[in-house]
């Protein structure tokens, strides 16, 4: 009876925590360049159970499961849509790259290409944040001058002039950036950063890949498994409430 009581409390656990994962997909559906996350749920060792009778060798009767718990969380990196906004400081990554963003805290890397320019015409983040080279520099415009980026991130101005180069880089191990505010990722101490093969688009930016009716669909069936376990804990105390005031005085 208490095994079940456990049972039913740490699969509580892991919905809340499954719970605070699509919320937070949720609210950023609509966030450039945001990446959903996902959980992975793993179970308890199970215990096997036998029947003791005096005399007789003992019966395996079968396992029993003791309960699950939340092994880890992780980005789902998978590409977002892209969306067209004809403005020249909109970019989309097409593939697997980062655009690196100098920060008071040092450098971080973002999907999100929703750039503008600041009083010195260089190119920064709505933040204010820096957007750097591949040279590691920041990159600024001539002012009143058109200008476009290919696919290399090469800037090439209407009077032929060519700037700097956007950077794009890669993660050996992509699950070794964490995720920070701002539409930010820090890398851990020792990612082995790579050179990008991905593309940049100018003129469009990329959606959060958060399908909304999928992640809904989830929530609701993580609540709807949520309240199941609620009553289990609730039969439960009930009939252990009875247990003790009835039958205990009997």
């Amino acid at each position: 009876m208490i095994r079940g009581l456990y049972t039913a409390a740490s699969s509580m656990n892991v919905l809340e925590k499954k719970t605070n994962i699509r919320s937070n997909n949720l609210a950023n559906v609509n966030t450039n360049g945001f990446k959903k996350s996902e959980g992975v749920t793993s179970s308890f060792p199970e215990m096997l159970l036998s029947r003791i009778e005096a005399g007789e060798a003992d019966q395996e009767i079968g396992e029993l499961s003791t309960g699950a718990y939340m092994e880890q969380s992780f980005k789902d990196m998978s590409q977002g849509a892209f969306q067209r906004t004809d403005n020249a400081l909109d970019f989309a990554v097409e593939g697997e790259g980062f655009f690196v963003i100098e920060t008071e805290a040092g450098e971080r890397y973002s999907r999100d290409g929703n750039f503008t320019l600041n009083a010195d015409s260089e190119l920064v983040t709505q933040s204010g944040n820096h957007v750097l080279d591949t040279e590691g520099n920041r990159i600024q415009l001539i002012p009143d001058q058109d200008f476009r980026v290919s696919a290399d991130g090469q800037i090439t101005f209407n009077n032929g002039l060519q700037g700097s180069q956007i950077a794009l880089v890669n993660f050996e191990d992509q699950s070794e950036l964490l995720q920070e505010g701002d539409n930010l990722y820090t890398a851990q101490e020792g990612a082995a950063v790579l050179e990008s093969e991905a593309g940049i688009a100018q003129g469009y930016l990329e959606n959060s890949n958060v399908k909304i009716v999928e992640e809904m669909a989830k929530m609701i069936k993580t609540t709807r498994h949520y309240e199941s376990n609620q009553k289990v804990i609730s039969s439960i105390d009930e009939t252990l409430s009875k247990v003790i005031n009835e039958v205990g005085q009997a």
